[in-house]
């Protein structure tokens, strides 16, 4: 997997014996035929990663069992938690909706008091 530097696209490209050299950027130096040498060593592999070219190679990341369990016991705790505040008579959707519109209704007020402030300033 190839990736775009300047604007992340990624893409697939198989690499044929012929193909494999440094772009005309990388500066022409004894390094330049080593790592040339290298990548064609290194082609079953792929692991070596040449900087300065135009596009990056790809890492991918295997999904983590453990991260997904862990997400779904999350979701199941919550629908638990609100099945059980539910069945004792707390609907927590009301408890959450009265603390918001008292939220903004407390802010409605402190920005009336600054804004009678504001004008007895200016008169």
């Amino acid at each position: 997997m190839l990736q775009c530097a300047n604007c992340d696209y990624q893409w697939f490209q198989k690499l044929s014996g012929d193909e494999i050299s440094l772009p005309p950027s990388v500066p022409k130096t004894s390094l330049r035929e080593e790592s040339n040498d290298k990548i064609i060593k290194n082609d079953s592999n792929n692991k070596e990663e040449i900087k300065n070219l135009p596009s990056t190679v790809v890492n991918e990341t295997k999904v983590s069992i453990f991260n997904s369990l862990l997400v779904v016991f999350i979701i199941m705790s919550l629908f638990a938690i609100f099945w059980y505040l539910r069945s004792y008579g707390v609907n927590i959707f009301v408890l959450i909706n009265f603390y918001i519109r008292e939220f903004f209704f407390n802010l409605k007020l402190i920005i009336d008091d600054l804004a009678k402030i504001i004008y007895q300033i200016l008169n």
